[in-house]
């Protein structure tokens, strides 16, 4: 009993300290406040050793993996001359986990979404997917569970289509959403990447993989039975307003603040301005408490994979710099068909099932983002996250899926290989349309 006692207390601090890290993230953008960045970090890395008993055997091992390349490396730069900068070498990737906690706080958002009949054939794909799609690019996972436990009342049981379905409409938001962590991670290797460069390529390649499903439920008949869920316009008031307010405070109030930053003040301080009006502050106070201790306190899982892809990053950049050189870049040149070499790089390591953040973070050490553009760099990230998690069986979302509804994983991953390589093939073709867009 006592034992259970401590462990609880260990996690419902580890909630806290999720939230210290972030609070202290955000205090750094103030001018004069620089030096918090390594608390946070150390507030985020205490989290993460806390929760290391509570996280499961397949990133335990990834982690395992991240760190000890990355002690290999910071051994290897150790013997050159390279310069350490022993303070700020558990930051990496800082600003990421600092963007998921914030953005986590979405989830306290009111379920707006009510039951309606259901709608079938190609109407309840496209609709399946725009509620999907939408509420996901702004609360994330969460968008699956809603639509997907709905869906399960309305057909029972659901469909391979109708898993794909949720699965694909929420992957191919990462090429587009300034809430998830594809472009968290995109901008945290690529600083000078234009937003909405990589939005107004983005998008049209998330409606593509949208027409891509149905043509291909379409071939092979699964289209007549799907049973799809009606778009509720209503539950995408607050996703749009607050994406809408990012926009704007990014590019007309405070430019020169990056778009990571400003979606991790405005997720939370929003949430918590929408309870405030529509609870009070009572009520406000007991959702923040429980988020806390439960969603907050489950994150060591995704913090610690990101944490440890970071520290990757940071040490295999200095050893590569103490080895080859300050200058020294994997490429000479990084044009359409050095990007499209690291997207496929990164599917291939997804599908080996390692998260596409590894494959990310080892070509952002091999690609310094000084030694190339940063719109193709980044475009590169996202495209290969919304592919890869989409392809891998053991992905975040096809993990969690499979668990929610007692599915095979591994069948989820198949069921998605014809859409990753018709996808890959669209992506040739937007990375070409990018790169020679940036050289006109």
């Amino acid at each position: 009993m006592g034992f259970a006692k401590a462990s609880l207390n260990i996690k419902t601090l580890g909630g806290y300290g999720v939230a210290l890290g972030c609070g202290l993230f955000l205090l750094a953008l103030l001018p004069g406040f620089n030096s918090l960045t390594v608390l946070s970090a150390w507030a985020y890395w205490l989290v993460c050793i806390g929760s290391w008993p509570r996280i499961n055997g397949r990133n335990k091992r990834q982690i395992a993996f991240l760190i000890g390349g990355g002690l290999v490396a910071l051994a290897v730069a150790l013997k050159t001359n390279v310069e350490i900068p022993y303070l700020h070498l558990l930051e990496g990737n800082l600003a990421i986990v600092a963007m998921l906690s914030a953005v986590s706080f979405l989830g306290l958002l009111p379920d707006t979404v009510k039951q309606s009949r259901a709608i079938q054939g190609g109407k309840g794909v496209l609709s399946t997917w725009a509620s999907v799609h939408l509420l996901g690019s702004v609360i994330n996972m969460s968008a699956v569970f809603v639509v997907g436990d709905k869906l399960q009342r309305l057909s029972k049981e659901l469909s391979t289509a109708q898993f794909s379905v949720l699965i694909r409409a929420l992957t191919s938001a990462a090429w587009w959403s300034p809430f998830f962590g594809s472009m968290a991670v995109a901008l945290s290797i690529a600083p000078q990447a234009e937003f909405h460069h990589l939005a107004m390529i983005g998008v049209p390649i998330a409606l593509l993989a949208c027409l891509v499903s149905v043509w291909e439920f379409k071939r092979n008949g699964s289209m007549i039975q799907f049973v799809g869920f009606p778009l509720a316009l209503n539950a995408l008031i607050f996703p749009a307003t607050l994406a809408l307010l990012v926009l704007v405070v990014h590019y007309f109030i405070f430019p020169s603040m990056a778009i990571l930053a400003v979606v991790t003040l405005l997720s939370p301080l929003s949430v918590v301005v929408l309870l405030l009006l529509r609870y009070g502050p009572r009520h406000t106070k007991q959702r923040l408490s429980e988020h806390a201790h439960i969603r907050l306190a489950n994150m060591g899982n995704e913090l610690s994979l990101f944490l440890a892809a970071g520290f990757l990053s940071t040490t295999v950049s200095l050893a590569l710099k103490g080895v080859l050189g300050e200058g020294w870049s994997l490429f000479a040149h990084f044009g359409f068909l050095e990007a499209y070499l690291c997207f496929l790089a990164i599917c291939g390591i997804a599908l080996l099932g390692l998260h596409p953040i590894v494959g990310i973070s080892l070509m952002s050490s091999m690609v310094p983002f000084d030694d190339a553009n940063n719109t193709l760099l980044a475009f590169v990230a996202l495209c290969a996250w919304a592919v890869g998690t989409t392809i891998s069986p053991l992905s975040g979302i096809n993990l969690s899926v499979a668990g929610k509804y007692t599915v095979d994983n591994f069948k989820l991953a198949k069921a998605n290989l014809l859409y990753g390589a018709i996808m890959s093939l669209c992506v040739a073709l937007g990375m070409w349309l990018l790169s020679w867009s940036l050289q006109a």
